[in-house]
């Protein structure tokens, strides 16, 4: 293998991506989206936990009451006469749902289609339920009975088993895991984007065979071409990483929602990422090399390569499922993304990240076999 013949190959792959603006902008677009996304979702979600929900009621609140909803400040109540007036003012948009009260059943209506449905049964059932409680408390005080004998007979706490992040929640767990899926996935973009154009893409044009014209073997070809598509794909992948880390900072700093989140940054940490990222990219690239490899046009690869994108959202899916995470160690590029979630989140496994290496650097060994077996074929260099 002549390696001066492998670099040039690389800078040729290379400078081809960056002098396609259509591309390379595409490719510089999707990293700079991440800190939209975190930063959106935090706006989101102070928006939410800030916005008043005027309910209607068909009753007059009792000074207890009034006491309860001073805790409740998302929650504003106005009294109207009878229901047909409390639909009339919701049709018109003057308040967002009602509560009826008939004798001492309260029927909360909501309009389940609506993405305040929720919040607004939450507020109106938590103050109910305080509500039903305060009376209770009275009755019982009144027949000379110790409320705590009654509602405070046992006490519940809870506890993290998790005691390196013990204020780990599930906003926690969703605001790490979508950036970094999209970290990964926008590596194997990069890495198709640059392996469809240089393989199917030189194919369709006819440029591959004017190249093998040229001192130039199919291995150093391959070569050159594999780890062009790796390299790019590591370093849109490394400036997608770093962008994650610092918008999760200016979000705990900007938004309330997110003013408990425990984000530690040190070298091992980094380290272990990099490391992650690096076998991605050198994972998806052959991937992308190998399927591409087979269609004879760039549409053909294009479309051949769109299910590898998917793998990188399984680690979302398997966070918000809450199931073990173990057994998709050995899932290509899926595994990747558990393992940098699982950095990220301070979440390290020695045992899990071991495996993960070791079968991705076995998977990489294989699809380099493959590729190498792929390429000396006529068929697959001319189509």
């Amino acid at each position: 293998m002549r390696w001066n013949n492998v670099k040039i190959t690389i800078f040729k792959e290379l400078r081809g991506i960056f002098r396609d603006k259509k591309s390379f902008h595409k490719l510089l677009l999707l990293p700079l989206l991440i800190p939209f996304i975190i930063f959106l979702f935090g706006f989101l979600s102070d928006f939410m936990e800030n916005t008043n929900y005027t309910v209607g009621i068909n009753y007059e609140l009792t000074p207890e009451e009034k006491e309860i909803l001073k805790e409740y400040k998302n929650l504003e109540l106005e009294t109207y006469k009878n229901e047909d007036e409390l639909k009339q003012a919701y049709d018109i948009g003057d308040i967002v749902g009602y509560i009826v009260k008939e004798d001492n059943q309260y029927t909360i209506y909501t309009d389940n289609s609506s993405t305040s449905s929720e919040a607004i049964y939450y507020y109106s059932s938590a103050y109910l339920e305080e509500y039903a409680k305060t009376l209770a408390t009275n009755y019982l005080i009144n027949e000379n009975i110790d409320p705590n004998l009654v509602f405070n007979n046992i006490i519940v706490d809870a506890k993290s088993l998790n005691e390196e992040d013990e204020e780990a929640s599930s906003m926690f767990i969703v605001l790490l895991s979508l950036p970094i899926t999209y970290v990964l996935m926008i590596v194997v973009m990069a890495c198709i984007t640059v392996a469809t154009d240089a393989t199917s893409g030189e194919k369709e044009r006819g440029t591959l065979e004017t190249i093998l014209t040229f001192p130039v073997n199919s291995s150093d070809l391959v070569t050159g071409k594999y780890l062009a598509t790796a390299i790019l794909g590591l370093i849109i992948g490394l400036f997608s990483y770093m962008l994650t880390l610092p918008s999760i900072y200016l979000s705990k700093l900007m938004f309330t929602t997110f003013k408990d989140l425990n984000v530690i940054i040190n070298f091992k940490m980094f380290f272990l990422a990099l490391v992650i990222i690096i076998i991605s990219s050198f994972l998806a690239a052959g991937v992308c090399i190998a399927l591409s490899g087979k269609a004879k046009t760039y549409k053909e690869a294009q479309s051949s390569l769109q299910f590898v994108s998917f793998f990188p959202m399984i680690p979302y899916f398997v966070q918000i499922m809450e199931v073990d995470n173990s057994i998709f160690n050995l899932i290509p590029i899926a595994n990747c993304g558990m393992a940098l979630n699982d950095i990220t989140m301070n979440k390290f496994n020695l045992n899990s990240f071991i495996i993960i290496v070791l079968s991705s650097l076995i998977y990489i060994i294989i699809i380099l076999f493959y590729i190498s077996k792929q390429y000396k074929s006529e068929k697959t260099l001319f189509g």
